[in-house]
């Protein structure tokens, strides 16, 4: 039953909205007949887990998970719990607060990042303040190749909110961690993520800085002088292909900088035209063997890409 009792928190605190999972686990012989005590287990793994209560999930998720829960028991023709009878009727006079809240990843059992989000798909005129597959795929990947990493210096394109960054100044020991996003809004949220996930900022190096791909000059790209170039889910806009190609371009001033780019293939057209636009550029790609998917819950409708993408030197 722990094994389960772990995997319903872990789906909770990352707020998954697969409920075809969500219910498989409700419903799993381990949990029969789901009495009241076996509710109280549940409970205290979610809503009223000590990290829930300190950085809540969004209201609208608690919401639909108590929802799940309470179905399941009536479906089982178990009796409620006097608790979740409580937990559900107190959720449902809460607001919801704009689709904000908080999502919580557990990396192991020493380690969970937990990051401000907002679940729109465009907020505040942009895409970065959610967490997206292919961050949670390239962020899997570093933490079983911290040699890639440890004592480099590490420029993140898009950053986002900051989970990719924040695992590898956590795994990977970097000498320096750059992020950069070209919106205000996204720049003061992943401020704001780094301090909830590092109380004692000595022991980091990190710089979050404001970059326009279009606007990247050699010299701004001397002073960058990155080792290693990141990237999670910025290929989706066929517009911006170009400028993204051309500060990979700039920004690999020293020789053997290379970038990792990772991304969820919604239109295999634009992935094309972005390997295409690299080798018109003089730069090589590779495509980095898929690595078993075991740190985070992904959404297993899309299918996620890594490219290692090099300068050739004759």
């Amino acid at each position: 039953m722990q094994v389960l009792l772990d995997l319903i928190e872990k789906i909770f605190l990352s707020v998954t909205k697969n409920k075809k999972l969500i219910l498989s686990c409700f419903e799993d012989k381990a949990l029969e007949p789901l009495n009241c005590d076996i509710q109280e287990k549940i409970l205290n793994v979610t809503v009223k887990n000590p990290l829930c209560l300190r950085y809540p999930p969004p209201v609208s998720y608690q919401k639909f998970f108590l929802r799940c829960l309470y179905d399941c028991v009536e479906r089982f023709g178990s009796e409620c719990s006097d608790d979740l009878a409580k937990a559900y009727t107190d959720i449902l006079l809460v607001q919801d607060a704009e689709n904000t809240g908080y999502h919580s990843y557990k990396i192991d059992e020493k380690c969970t990042v937990t990051l401000q989000e907002n679940s729109c798909f465009v907020a505040k005129s942009t895409t970065g303040l959610q967490t997206w597959e292919a961050a949670k795929y390239l962020s899997e990947w570093c933490i079983r190749n911290k040699s890639y990493f440890q004592n480099k210096t590490i420029l993140e394109l898009g950053s986002g909110i900051g989970l990719l960054g924040i695992i590898i100044l956590k795994f990977c020991d970097p000498a320096k961690y750059i992020f950069s996003d070209k919106s205000d809004e996204v720049i003061k949220l992943l401020s704001s993520n780094i301090k909830i996930n590092f109380k004692n900022h000595d022991n980091i190096v990190t710089e979050q800085r404001q970059l326009m791909w279009a606007d990247i000059s050699d010299e701004e790209a001397k002073v960058i002088s990155p080792d290693v170039i990141l990237g999670t889910d910025i290929v989706f806009d066929i517009d911006t292909i170009g400028s993204l190609v051309q500060a990979l371009n700039i920004l690999m001033v020293k020789k053997g900088t290379c970038a990792y780019i990772a991304s969820t293939i919604r239109n295999p057209e634009t992935n094309h035209k972005f390997l295409e636009q690299l080798g018109r550029s003089g730069l090589s790609y590779q495509t980095v063997e898929s690595h078993q998917k075991a740190v985070f819950i992904y959404d297993e409708s899309y299918t996620l890409m890594l490219y290692k993408i090099f300068k050739e030197y004759k």
